[in-house]
């Protein structure tokens, strides 16, 4: 086992595309799961057929908005972008990306 300064890996860790990802989950879900504990991606690109889930593209982030009303700007149900491609499943891969 290596043992490194925290320190001196800081900025190598924050230039990295997984700090990037985690950064941008909201506060309020988890900051720190071992894949071992955590669903399979299945999981998770059924919860995108809920018409309450939606996506930013230029984002890459979900969002959950309860009330149409509530939706923010650049953000488009899933159900939706879905119903938009001649096969579903193919849209469901980019999700996955």
């Amino acid at each position: 086992m290596v043992i490194r300064d925290f320190y001196e890996n800081k900025p190598k860790v924050e230039g990295s595309k997984l700090f990037d990802v985690l950064n941008k989950m909201p506060k309020g879900a988890i900051h720190h799961i071992h894949t071992s504990a955590a669903p399979p991606i299945e999981v998770y690109m059924s919860l995108t057929y809920d018409p309450i889930v939606f996506y930013n593209e230029r984002e890459k982030l979900f969002k959950i908005f309860p009330k149409t009303t509530m939706k923010e700007d650049g953000y488009v149900s899933c159900v939706e972008m879905r119903n938009f491609h001649k096969e579903p499943n193919v849209y469901d891969e980019h999700l996955k990306k």
